[in-house]
């Protein structure tokens, strides 16, 4: 499950990624204070602060390469 393999990434020695979203969209994740983590959402704070609540059902991957965004 995605938010298994979110949740080990904020414990377990965090580096910065990137979600990608099945509408082609990224969200950069560069600090673990932009994401929070639930069972049915994922909620993401961008860079100017705005929100992004994610069905994790609609996260493709976890990439690390793009995190940068």
């Amino acid at each position: 499950m995605i938010v298994d393999q979110i949740r080990e990434r904020l414990h377990n020695g965090f580096q910065p990624f990137a979600l990608q979203l099945s509408n082609g969209k990224r969200l950069a994740v560069p600090h673990q204070d932009f994401i929070a983590v639930h069972p049915r959402m994922v909620v993401v704070i961008d860079q100017k602060g705005i929100s992004h609540t994610i069905n994790p059902l609609h996260i493709v991957s976890i990439d690390e390469a793009q995190a940068k965004e």
